[in-house]
């Protein structure tokens, strides 16, 4: 007897697990299930927000960082690209509650702000700052000024967060004052919207959530209120932290909705559910005179003048004088200085990478358009010689990754003498430390006569095409001001 006892139990758990699974490919989730699949979703956000933040702060390539949306695109990873606008036709914008590392944050602030122990409200959508945000982004890219742009990038916002306000404690020779100011003051703005206004970053001020959002409403599975089982008990639009129910007609704007299930979990009647279509009421006489899905468009006053705002500073920026060009230089990797304009986002990254710590983000070397992308500063020390750290890091591919062999054989600047500073030319004093530093041996030090008072006088000098621009001789000079300089290619 109890071997068919033990067949039927068996049995019975087999059923019971296969109409869990179609229960669930038919998206009929009981209350329990969306409290569970919450759970998991918000363990996956918190993972990925450690794993992305971890490989930031420690300059380690990541995988997180590659397939952020913004990066991925600049990087040409189309596959990427399809796979979040896939999945925001299928299910909405789950990449914003599960995959942004940004959202992740902002949704942390959120859980322990007061604003949600007292809860949302509904607010109507600001459609016109949205895509005048988005608009302006993209001027900016075309009018050359991208640091505007991916100010309002989350990953890349992410990024300087993780890698500039680290930095400090793992490597304190890269401090910069400049990426450690955006840094707080970026982090300071998410915070005091996050706590204040919940994820109205995200719905208002993120290009990329405006992108996800056109998609989403035309979303396979969303979330849709039942208005048989609906008892208006307002739950579910006090735990929405995107303000997107509108409880006067029982619907969800699905452009902003980010699919973090807070109002299916918390909804006592099951009313709320993630499902295919719109609900009907069964009795006909009731159905609202507005179509459930369509939008009533109001003109809102701050999104106007929003709008107007960012059109004043486009043309502002139109007309923005073009800085002297300087010659710095630039990482390893570096395919021609316009691709490394464009695919930077200043996001930090090479900078926490970097184990000598000379790389350091822009002030006005490219120009104030182009401020924050990485620079290389010879007076924190030399760029190694056998290191390609921070090419195997860059996300969005501004720097292709190189073999040592690569980097031996392609220079990132070259080395020059002003002689009126050198000890050994000036001076007739022996010296020879950029010889000796050079690691591609490019320097040598030949005879030029006698000083003023009869010394020997010896010059250091290049052989072009040896020199990779590595920066040893100019840290390593002990003349003040310093006898070499390095010159970007």
């Amino acid at each position: 007897m109890p071997r068919p006892r033990k067949a039927a139990d068996r049995l019975t758990r087999a059923l019971r697990i296969s109409k869990n699974m179609l229960n669930f490919a038919s998206m009929k989730i009981t209350a329990k299930g969306y409290r569970l699949l919450r759970r998991f979703r918000i363990a996956i956000s918190l993972l990925i927000m450690a794993a992305c933040g971890a490989a930031v702060a420690l300059g380690y390539d990541s995988l997180f960082s590659r397939w952020q949306i913004v990066p991925a695109l600049l990087a040409c990873s189309l596959a990427w690209v399809a796979l979040w606008a896939l999945s925001a036709l299928l299910l909405g914008r789950v990449y914003c509650s599960a995959v942004c590392p940004l959202g992740t944050l902002q949704d942390c602030l959120i859980a322990l702000s007061r604003r949600r122990r007292r809860g949302f409200f509904y607010r109507p959508p600001s459609t016109a700052l949205r895509w005048s945000v988005v608009i302006v982004a993209a001027a900016c890219l075309a009018l050359e000024f991208p640091v505007a742009a991916y100010l309002v990038d989350p990953a890349s916002a992410f990024s300087r967060i993780a890698s500039f306000l680290t930095i400090p404690f793992i490597r304190p020779a890269a401090f910069s004052l400049l990426g450690a100011s955006f840094a707080v003051v970026t982090l300071l703005v998410v915070a005091w919207i996050a706590l204040t206004r919940g994820r109205r970053l995200c719905n208002t001020l993120c290009p990329v959530g405006t992108a996800l959002g056109a998609l989403s409403g035309y979303s396979l599975y969303h979330v849709d209120i039942n208005t048989d089982k609906c008892t208006g008990c307002g739950l579910c639009v006090s735990r929405c932290k995107s303000e997107c129910i509108d409880p006067s007609a029982h619907t969800v704007d699905l452009s902003r909705c980010v699919v973090c299930l807070d109002c299916t979990a918390a909804c006592p009647s099951g009313a709320i559910t993630l499902r295919r279509g719109r609900h009907r009421l069964q009795m006909p006489l009731m159905q609202p005179t507005v179509a459930a899905d369509a939008t009533v468009k109001t003109l809102d006053r701050r999104a106007f003048l929003a709008a107007v705002a960012g059109s004043a500073s486009l043309t502002a920026l139109a007309g923005w004088p073009r800085e002297k060009q300087l010659n710095p230089v630039t990482p390893p990797g570096v395919q021609s200085r316009a691709d490394y304009q464009m695919r930077c986002t200043g996001c930090g990254i090479c900078v926490s990478a970097c184990p000598s710590g000379i790389i350091r983000p822009s002030v006005s070397e490219l120009g104030i358009r182009k401020m924050l992308h990485p620079v290389l500063d010879f007076s924190r020390g030399a760029c190694l010689y056998d290191c390609v750290r921070c090419t195997q890091v860059c996300p969005t591919d501004a720097l292709q990754t190189l073999t040592l062999a690569e980097k031996h054989s392609r220079p990132i600047g070259k080395a020059r003498i002003v002689a009126a500073d050198c000890i050994e030319y000036s001076r007739g004093q022996t010296c020879g430390i950029c010889e000796r530093r050079c690691p591609a041996r490019a320097i040598h030090i030949i005879p030029d006569g006698l000083t003023a008072d009869n010394r020997p006088r010896r010059l250091p000098t290049l052989r072009f095409d040896d020199c990779i621009g590595c920066g040893a001789c100019a840290y390593y000079c002990p003349a003040d001001p310093v006898a070499w300089v390095i010159e970007g290619e």
